[in-house]
């Protein structure tokens, strides 16, 4: 999907590829090295072809796609991870690996949302619309909160292949500066 996006704008590809299509070996993974920039020029293309309005989700509406409204401690419920549920690291050091390091997209069937949505702990990290505030909800509107009107760092949710279960949590958060390429954040 991201190719088709490279190819009918020209949009600069991750840097890995092998011009604008992504390595063979990637065909069925999640698109890494990516910036908020990217995911946000992604998203308005999209928006294009299909007609109607296309964005990152909001951090809260990601959180509830992966949390549910019982508040489980992870997408599947509140069993710890295992190799069944999500990629992640078992060793604090993983190191990257290339392709092997990820999992395919939808593969992780007992690691399912909720909601249906396959890998939103572990693989990798997935931009949100919101700007990081580490205080944000400690003031923000009970329901719907939008995230802070700006910031230097943008969130990033659900942790990738190079965490460790402790991450995994569906409430746990980071941030990431916007214009970041890292192999471990996607949309």
């Amino acid at each position: 999907q991201y190719a088709k996006f490279v190819v009918a704008t020209g949009y600069e590809p991750p840097l890995h590829w092998r011009g604008k299509t992504p390595p063979r070996e990637l065909n069925n993974h999640p698109v890494v090295a990516v910036s908020w920039y990217d995911a946000c020029a992604y998203c308005a293309w999209l928006s294009t072809v299909r007609g109607e309005a296309v964005r990152l989700p909001t951090e809260a509406e990601w959180e509830k796609a992966a949390r549910g409204t019982d508040g489980r401690t992870y997408p599947w419920g509140n069993e710890p991870p295992s190799g069944n549920r999500a990629n992640y690291s078992f060793d604090p050091i993983a190191m990257w690996e290339g392709p092997s390091s990820l999992a395919k997209k939808d593969q992780y069937e007992f690691g399912r949302s909720p909601y249906g949505a396959f890998e939103m702990a572990g693989n990798v990290w997935e931009w949100v619309q919101d700007w990081y505030d580490e205080n944000y909800y400690k003031s923000s509107p009970a329901k719907n909160p939008t995230g802070p009107a700006t910031g230097e760092a943008h969130v990033i949710r659900g942790a990738s292949w190079r965490n460790t279960a402790d991450i995994l949590r569906a409430a746990n958060r980071n941030k990431q500066a916007p214009s970041q390429h890292l192999r471990r954040v996607y949309i």
